[in-house]
């Protein structure tokens, strides 16, 4: 108030910018302009950006088989592009999009994506105002940085203009970390609340693609460490319970065909549609299929175990690092975890995020769409996980970002933005692995807020009791005078 007055003394010029500072520094003030800038983006979009058909039409035409033919045998539901490929909570999903927008139409279709779009975001603003709002995290991430979130060219297009399920995937994904983390804040009878609430969602999110699968690793530790294993385990088994509920007819008709075609690990993938790995080699053959256009080094079995080994690799060092439960630190700590602490949300997100960065960096081939998994999570791991410099975090994003857009007059990646994209993971990865420290405090049972040394040690960072130090004695103030 007294700051107000000052600038109020000082001219309307100095009250003005007073204001636009303190607005600048209002999480809620920041998320309701970003949710809203999102919308008025998102709405240009629809009206000004040209619908692009590749995978609208076949979703409609499978569903169409499973709730007008009520064909429930996954190896006989077809469209266009191919077979069915993902789970029993895609169908469910665009089955309920096929009724919403009358028997598929365009025009409703993308009025319904940008809106998951928007709440996509309003998500991703809570998470970080859970992660960075805080007195000691703000300095780290301010709240005008959410303006971030919305310089994702490829994220809007695949939202608005593609219409694929990686966007309701990742819209649940989000929410289910949100969950998670308002679940390992909580200390009261609502924890248990958002825990199920937070496996149910990323239960569904599996069940509409299956790269949501990436969090699980971290998505138990989080678990184990705040409810224990048991609790843990329970969690598991709930999203066990809704997997089985969403594909039961499926199940109930040809449990194998479904298993093989849903969760297909051995899937193949077109080296022409590859962002990441556009630059290993691949000769064209002439008879192309749905999912196989090459032969080469880009399609061999050692290349596929090799970065399955590098994924694994890769998540157990993160582990070793980052994840430690204990003080004494180190991977077998995390399995001792003591559910009377738990991690703060910054170091649940970052757990989370990293996991799925993690897998994707691996991921045998990624498509355009499928930036949206982790495009708007980077700035908060890079950011918030790394002691890289603020040019370098800068340049990563910048360099992620142009690598997911075609360069030039090509509707495809090239060799150019493939390494790009390549050496930018390489780097974020990189600075996962050399950063030690833990980026936040965990919460203790006490209530007080535990910092993490660079080694991952607990210390008290602001002690709760005010008592007054106890009256020193005459010999004591006789030696202090």
């Amino acid at each position: 108030l007294g700051q107000t007055m000052a600038a109020r003394r000082r001219g309307p010029h100095h009250l003005v910018v007073d204001l636009v500072v303190r607005c600048s520094r209002s999480w809620l003030l920041c998320g309701l302009a970003l949710v809203a800038g999102e919308a008025v983006i998102m709405h240009v979009y629809v009206l000004r950006r040209p619908y692009t058909e590749i995978d609208w039409a076949t979703y409609m035409e499978q569903v169409a088989l499973v709730v007008d033919g009520r064909e429930r045998d996954y190896a006989k539901i077809r469209g266009a592009q191919g077979p069915l490929v993902y789970p029993a909570g895609f169908v469910w999903l665009y089955a309920g999009l096929r009724a919403l927008t009358g028997n598929g139409d365009i025009a409703r279709a993308q009025t319904l994506f940008a809106g998951l779009y928007v709440v996509d975001q309003a998500v991703m603003a809570r998470v970080y105002s859970l992660c960075f709002g805080s007195d000691h995290d703000i300095q780290l991430f301010p709240a005008w940085g959410l303006a971030v979130l919305a310089l994702s060219k490829r994220a809007h297009s695949v939202f608005a203009l593609r219409l694929f399920n990686d966007g309701p995937c990742a819209l649940l994904s989000h929410l289910a970390v949100l969950l998670l983390m308002e679940s390992c804040r909580l200390r009261n009878r609502r924890s248990s609340l958002f825990f199920y609430a937070a496996c149910v969602c990323f239960s569904l999110a599996v069940s509409v693609k299956m790269s949501a699968i990436l969090y699980a690793p971290a998505w138990y530790v989080a678990s184990a460490s705040s409810r224990g294993h048991l609790g843990a385990i329970t969690g598991v088994l709930t999203c066990a319970a809704v997997q089985l509920l969403v594909a039961r007819p499926f199940l109930a008709a040809d449990p194998r065909a479904y298993l093989r075609r849903a969760f297909d690990l051995g899937r193949g993938f077109k080296h022409k549609w590859s962002v990441n790995f556009k630059w290993v080699p691949c000769d064209a053959v002439a008879d192309e299929t749905d999912l196989l256009d090459c032969h080469g080094a880009f399609t061999s079995t050692p290349f596929k175990l090799g970065l399955l080994a590098a994924h694994a690799t890769c998540l157990v060092v993160i582990a070793h690092r980052r994840w430690r439960a204990t003080k004494k630190g180190g991977f077998w700590s995390i399995f001792a975890a003591d559910p009377r602490h738990s991690y703060s949300p910054l170091a649940i997100a970052s757990m989370l995020f990293a996991s799925n960065f993690v897998g994707i960096a691996f991921a045998r081939s990624l498509h355009f769409q499928f930036s949206v998994w982790y495009v708007s999570s980077l700035p908060l791991l890079v950011v918030g996980a790394t002691a890289l410099p603020l040019v370098a975090k800068a340049a990563l994003l910048v360099a992620v970002e142009a690598a997911w857009n075609p360069w030039g007059s090509s509707e495809t990646s090239s060799v150019a933005s493939s390494l790009v994209l390549t050496a930018a993971h390489a780097a974020i990865l990189w600075a996962l692995l050399c950063a030690n420290a833990v980026p936040d405090f965990i919460v203790g049972e006490d209530g007080d807020d535990h910092h993490r040394s660079s080694f991952g040690e607990r210390t008290r960072s602001r002690p709760r009791s005010s008592a007054r130090a106890p009256p020193r004695s005459s010999d004591s103030r006789e030696k202090a005078a």
